[in-house]
């Protein structure tokens, strides 16, 4: 299934029955839109790039990308695409839920996704594959656009079995500052701690106009901006585990509850009971 799609639009819709979906997308012109950065809370991303003159942005590295080559990222991890030129951007994307591991024993193959530092190893690279990854996720989007659902399910557990067996992840065409990722790295890390910029700046050794000017163009988010967004992300994960909302946004690292509530209106557009 070949569609057309808003890139703003981040809605995904998955069959709770499955736990995945795979989608097939294509811009024509995509230099004239704008791919912000997003990541998904409960949603491993998985795309086979197919053309295109495109740079995959996650958590404050860059890959140049090349055609077949395969992203991944895991919830939470911040990333999106920068298109450069005119050349379509094609291709498939297979979104998968928590639950889709946990449902059948398959968390073994979770290991690709989170044993790795944030932001790295994002990438497996044709040039080092015998394109087995490719035609096997070819045959995924080819069994769920013909509505054989089960099928695909298999298809789709067999396509992690071969990701997690493949020994040529690399790091692409890495375009990062190691001292921005250091710092992203760190945030993540210290989340529910007190985390100001004069600190973080001196924790580092790095000047603090350097540090927002340089965190900014890797990442698109103003440092401040950036640990919001990630704390709403955690408050959200500890909601959704039972804590109640007042109880979570403390232990995100929030200073209160009335913080918590402006930022998340402000940053989701809804109130925070709504999530």
């Amino acid at each position: 299934m070949l569609v057309n799609v808003d890139p703003n639009d981040e809605i995904i819709s998955i069959d709770p029955d499955l736990g995945f979906t795979v989608i097939h997308k294509k811009n024509t012109v995509p230099n004239t839109l704008q791919f912000s950065p997003h990541n998904h809370d409960d949603i491993y991303e998985i795309m086979l790039f197919l053309g295109g003159d495109c740079e995959f942005n996650v958590e404050g590295n860059s890959y140049k990308l090349k055609a077949y080559d395969i992203t991944f990222t895991r919830p939470f991890e911040l990333h999106n695409i920068v298109c450069i030129s005119k050349k379509a951007y094609e291709r498939i994307i297979l979104y998968i839920k928590k639950d889709f591991f946990s449902a059948k024993g398959r968390e073994k193959y979770l290991d690709i996704f989170e044993n790795r530092e944030l932001g790295t190893g994002n990438i497996i690279s044709y040039d080092l594959t015998d394109g087995t990854e490719r035609k096997c996720i070819n045959k995924i989007n080819e069994y769920y656009s013909e509505g054989a659902r089960d099928v695909a399910e298999c298809a789709v557990t067999e396509f992690l079995y071969i990701i997690n067996k493949t020994k040529y992840v690399s790091a692409g065409t890495l375009a990062g500052n190691e001292r921005i990722r250091d710092v992203i790295i760190y945030i993540n890390n210290n989340l529910s701690e007190r985390l100001l910029l004069d600190d973080i700046a001196d924790r580092f050794f790095i000047n603090k106009y350097y540090l927002c000017k340089y965190f900014k163009k890797y990442t698109g988010y103003t440092i401040g901006q950036y640990i919001n967004f990630k704390r709403i992300l955690l408050a959200q994960e500890y909601h959704r585990s039972g804590q109640t909302l007042l109880q979570a946004s403390i232990n995100a690292g929030f200073n209160s509850y009335a913080h918590f509530y402006k930022t998340y209106v402000s940053r989701m557009g809804k109130s925070p009971k709504e999530m």
